[in-house]
C-alpha cells in the first residue's frame, strides 16, 4: 500500500513538449508530498481503502516520508476510527465543505477540504464526529456508492457485523426458487425466510451479515415508524415493496446475475431494526 505519495517531478517541456510552463502559474502554488492515509475526497477514500493511492486529493505528509515514526501511521495501526453507534449497520455520510477563510485569495487551507456529518438512513443526526481519516481507519466499514442531491454530496457506510461469524444460513434449492433460512446462531430461532425467484444474487457472507444485523438489536434514531422506502439513493437496480404480508426485494438484471424477486417473511414485525438491516443488506449487494 503506497503511504508516502511523492510530489510529481517538474517537467519544463510540459505534456505537449512545447514548454507549457511559459503560461503556467504553478510556481506560485504550493505542492508538497502527501500522505496516502489522509484522503480528502470520496474518490481518494475509495482508493486508499484498496491500496491504490496516487498523488492528488490527499493531505500533506508531515513526517518527511518517515512513515514508521509518523503519528498518522500510529493512529492507522491502532485503528483510531469512527465511534460507530452500537446496533446500527447503516449510516449516511454527508460531505460538508469547510468554510473558506476570510481575506485569503490563494493558498486557503480550507479550500477543497471538508468534514463528514453522519446520519441515519432517514436523515437523523447520530451525534458522532467523523472525518475522512477516521472513516479510513475504521475497521469493518464498507463504502457504499456516492450520490448528489439537494443537500450536496453524500455516500453510504455499512458495517461488517462481527457477529456474522456465528450466524447460520440454511439454503434449499427448488426447481422454481431458492430458499434461505437465517438464524443468529446455531440452535437459535429463525429470524427470516427468503425465497428467491429468478436469479439468486445472495452469497452466504451477505446473508450471514443480514442475520447478524437482525439479531443485533435496535438501531439508533427514532423508533416511531418503520416505513420501508421504495428505493434508496445510489442503490441502483433495487426496489422494495410488500405483497401478501411479505417484504419484496426486486433486483434488476446485472452483468453477473439475471433479474430476481425475493420474498421475505420476518419472524418479528418489520420494525426499524428489520428495515435498517434490509437496507444495509441492499447497500452491500450494490456497493463497491
Amino acid at each position: 500500500m503506497p503511504l508516502f505519495l511523492e510530489q510529481p517531478s517538474y517537467g519544463p517541456r510540459g505534456p505537449d513538449g512545447q514548454g507549457w510552463n511559459r503560461l503556467s502559474l504553478n510556481a506560485h502554488f504550493d505542492t508538497r508530498h502527501q500522505c496516502g492515509l489522509m484522503p480528502t475526497t470520496y474518490a481518494a477514500l475509495y482508493e486508499s481503502t484498496r491500496g491504490l493511492q496516487s498523488w492528488g486529493p490527499y493531505e500533506r505528509c508531515s513526517s518527511g516520508g518517515h512513515c514508521s515514526a509518523c503519528p498518522v501511521q500510529r493512529l492507522h495501526l491502532e485503528r483510531d476510527g469512527v465511534d460507530w453507534p452500537a446496533d446500527s449497520p447503516l449510516l449516511l455520510a454527508r460531505v460538508r465543505p469547510l468554510p473558506l477563510s476570510r481575506g485569503l485569495m490563494f493558498a486557503d487551507p480550507a479550500a477543497g477540504r471538508s468534514t463528514l456529518h453522519l446520519r441515519t438512513w432517514r436523515g437523523e443526526d447520530v451525534d458522532v464526529e467523523a472525518d475522512w481519516r477516521t472513516v479510513r481507519n475504521s475497521p469493518g466499514l464498507r463504502l457504499g456508492r456516492a450520490f448528489w442531491d439537494e443537500e450536496g454530496h453524500a455516500f453510504w457506510l455499512v458495517r461488517s457485523n462481527p457477529a456474522a461469524a456465528s450466524a447460520v444460513v440454511r439454503t434449499r434449492r427448488f426447481q422454481s426458487h431458492t430458499r434461505h433460512a437465517l438464524y443468529g446462531n446455531d440452535g437459535g430461532r429463525r429470524l427470516a425466510l427468503l425465497s428467491c425467484h429468478g436469479g439468486c444474487a445472495h452469497d452466504e457472507d451477505h446473508l450471514r451479515l443480514l442475520a447478524a444485523d437482525l439479531a443485533g438489536g435496535r438501531p439508533i434514531g427514532s423508533q416511531d415508524s418503520a416505513v420501508l422506502p421504495e428505493r434508496l439513493p445510489a442503490v441502483p437496480g433495487i426496489e422494495f415493496g410488500h405483497v401478501d404480508g411479505r417484504t419484496v426485494l426486486q433486483r434488476d438484471a446485472s452483468p453477473g446475475y439475471p433479474s430476481s424477486t425475493t420474498y421475505i417473511s420476518w419472524a418479528a414485525p418489520a420494525d426499524m431494526t428489520v428495515v435498517t438491516a434490509l437496507l444495509a443488506h441492499a447497500v452491500r449487494l450494490t456497493g463497491h
